[in-house]
């Protein structure tokens, strides 16, 4: 109930149903925790993303980098349900696919 309370819900109500809902079909035990709930805030504090140092690479390649450990964190966030993580990440499922692909991360 307190991450519940603490989450601020940019969608509103709407959002509260989905993710109890989606935690209800989701959960393997007597009662739903926190993990559960997958809520993006509270599961993982985003890590500090390196300063990018050319003489290390490209910007693409650092970029890359950045958005594989994020979609990785999401994926192990969710159980490894697609249609979660791209939700955690705020992408459409469409778009979460296409960068899985590009990114070489389906199996």
């Amino acid at each position: 109930m307190a991450a519940l309370q603490q989450y601020s819900f940019p969608g509103n109500v709407r959002e509260l149903e989905n993710i109890l809902e989606r935690a209800l079909a989701l959960y393997d035990g007597n009662t739903i925790d926190v993990d559960d709930l997958n809520l993006p805030l509270l599961s993982h504090q985003p890590a500090e993303s390196p300063d990018y140092d050319p003489a290390l690479g490209s910007l693409e390649d650092h970029l890359e980098t950045i958005e594989r450990k994020a979609i990785t964190q999401a994926l192990e966030d969710n159980k490894w349900n697609k249609t979660a993580a791209a939700k955690q990440l705020g992408l459409s499922f469409r778009s979460f696919r296409y960068r899985l692909k590009k990114l070489k991360l389906e199996e």
